[in-house]
């Protein structure tokens, strides 16, 4: 099994963003010369403080742009992007990414918000950013979190889905996607996983998505989907893995 490695050390020179490890961080400019930044939010959460400083970046007559993935994309001049990659850094705020990573973490408000919600959305979400943030990986992988059947946040059409069950219990869907011309539906790996193992079965899909496409790295290439490494693995090589994690804990 291949173990994760992360790397969230980026350098912004001026004219691009330039990391080692081959992470495409949310910095490039744009089509009109200005530069969008795209900052990280787990299920979209920002704070005062935070929402603040995004509007002194980008100043009176700026834009914000919200995405569907819950970020904030900030459109600036170009000589302003290491003034406000610092401003972001104060207050917590961190850089999304494009490719190769965990793209900014989608849930839906969840228990405690949502009449509807057997779950926390917004809490896990979190965890998992904080545990998961950086995360080296063949190409883009997204995740969602709803915490009722109403599924707000479509996890079947993720990368890797969580829907909260009663009783601090989640189902687990892989392999879906909602880009592209051929859009697919994930399959169901498993129902009743106990939160405080959620952490651990990501990691472990993780781990398995990178194992299986640096095993078929030349029929694939070099960006493959976590759908694209099932069909040549087989799904039952990521339900197994599950299971034995779960096995071994219990």
């Amino acid at each position: 099994m291949t173990e994760l490695q992360r790397d969230s050390n980026y350098q912004w020179t001026g004219e691009a963003v330039e990391c080692t490890s081959g992470i495409h961080w949310a910095i490039a400019e744009q089509a009109n010369g200005t530069v969008a930044i795209i900052v990280n939010s787990p299920g979209g959460i920002l704070t005062g403080k935070q929402v603040r400083v995004l509007a002194e970046i980008v100043g009176e007559d700026g834009v914000i742009k919200n995405t569907r993935r819950m970020t904030s994309l900030l459109l600036i001049p170009k000589e302003k992007v290491a003034a406000a990659l610092e401003q972001l850094q104060e207050v917590g705020l961190r850089v999304a990414n494009l490719h190769k990573s965990i793209r900014n973490i989608a849930a839906c408000p969840g228990k405690g918000f949502s009449p509807n919600s057997r779950g926390d959305t917004l809490e896990l979400a979190r965890m998992l950013d904080e545990e998961f943030y950086g995360t080296i990986l063949p190409w883009d992988f997204k995740i969602g979190i709803s915490g009722c059947p109403r599924n707000c946040t479509g996890v079947q059409c993720q990368d890797l889905g969580l829907m909260a069950e009663p009783r601090g219990k989640y189902s687990l869907w892989i392999g879906g996607t909602e880009s592209g011309m051929s859009p697919k539906h994930g399959m169901l790996v498993l129902k009743g996983i106990p939160r405080d193992q959620v952490i651990p079965v990501v990691g472990r899909i993780l781990e398995t998505y990178t194992s299986g496409a640096e095993e078929f790295k030349e029929e694939i290439g070099n960006r493959a989907r976590l759908y694209r490494v099932i069909e040549k693995t087989g799904f039952e090589r990521f339900k197994k893995a599950v299971e034995e994690l779960l096995s071994n804990g219990a």
